[in-house]
C-alpha cells in the first residue's frame, strides 16, 4: 500500500510517481530515470532533506527540508507540502493517501493554500486530482475569490476554466 512507503520517486516529466520503502532503492530508481527525477522523503523531520533530485548525473539535495511529518496526519502533511511550494512534495503526499480536499485546522482548503501562495503548478495538480473548486474557506471565500484578491490573474483563469 502506498501509505506504507516512505520515499516517492517522481519521473522527470512528472507523469509518474511511485513509492518505495527504502532510501537506497529510491535513489537507484531516480538515477535510472535520469536528469530531473525527484525523490520525496515523506517522513523527513525538521532540518533533514525532504527532496532530492538527479542533477548532472548526481543525486543531490534539492533545497527543501522536512518538518515533523506524520505528526498530524497525511492531510496536514499535504497542506504543509503546499506551503513548501514544490509540486512533487504535494504529489507524494497525495500518492501516499492524502485528500486533495484536505483542510487546515481553521478550515482552509488545500486549494486555497496553493492559490494564496501563487503555486500555479500545484493548483493545476490539485484540480486534476478532483479538488473542489467551489469549496469555501472559513471566511466564506472560494479559491477564485482568493486568486482575484491577491492579483493572481493566471491562477484565476485556471480556476475559471475548472468551473469556478
Amino acid at each position: 500500500m502506498a501509505e506504507d512507503h516512505r520515499y516517492f520517486i517522481r519521473s522527470p516529466d512528472g507523469s509518474r510517481i511511485f513509492g518505495l520503502a527504502r532510501y537506497e532503492a529510491a535513489k537507484v530508481a531516480a538515477l535510472d530515470y535520469g536528469e530531473g527525477a525527484l525523490v520525496v522523503d515523506t517522513l523527513a523531520q525538521a532540518y533533514f532533506p525532504m527532496l532530492n533530485e538527479v542533477t548532472g548525473g548526481e543525486f543531490v539535495y534539492a533545497g527543501f527540508g522536512g518538518w515533523d511529518t506524520g505528526r498530524f496526519g497525511l492531510d496536514r502533511d499535504l497542506i504543509e507540502g503546499i506551503k513548501k511550494g514544490h509540486v512533487a512534495i504535494v504529489q507524494a503526499f497525495h500518492a501516499k493517501g492524502a485528500d486533495v480536499n484536505a483542510r487546515d485546522p481553521l478550515g482552509g482548503p488545500a486549494l486555497h493554500w496553493a492559490v494564496g501562495g501563487g503555486r500555479k503548478e500545484i493548483v493545476e495538480f490539485l484540480l486534476a486530482q478532483g479538488a473542489d473548486v467551489a469549496a469555501k474557506d472559513h471566511n466564506g471565500k472560494t479559491a477564485l475569490e482568493v486568486a482575484r484578491d491577491r492579483g493572481r490573474a493566471a491562477i484565476a483563469e485556471i480556476l475559471e476554466k475548472a468551473g469556478a
